[in-house]
């Protein structure tokens, strides 16, 4: 769900751009855009490596639950 959201918040800006291109200084907004793009990128490849890594850790047995309580 959440590359399928962030999926979506990309097209959205793209198509708000695009709707508002006659008012856009691109010369000004293509830095920002590029850093956007960059920190939604960033954001979620480290969510998805941690969930991965999270996934692969094997669950606790009752006994090691116990041992640490």
């Amino acid at each position: 769900m959440l590359v399928h959201e962030t999926r979506i918040l990309q097209v959205t800006l793209f198509e708000t751009l695009k709707n508002n291109m006659n008012a856009l200084d691109f010369s000004l907004l293509l830095p920002d855009v590029m850093t956007i793009a960059d920190e939604v990128d960033a954001q979620l490849t480290q969510t998805m490596g941690t969930y991965m890594k999270l996934t692969k850790m094997p669950k606790p047995t009752k006994l090691a639950t116990l041992a640490v309580a």
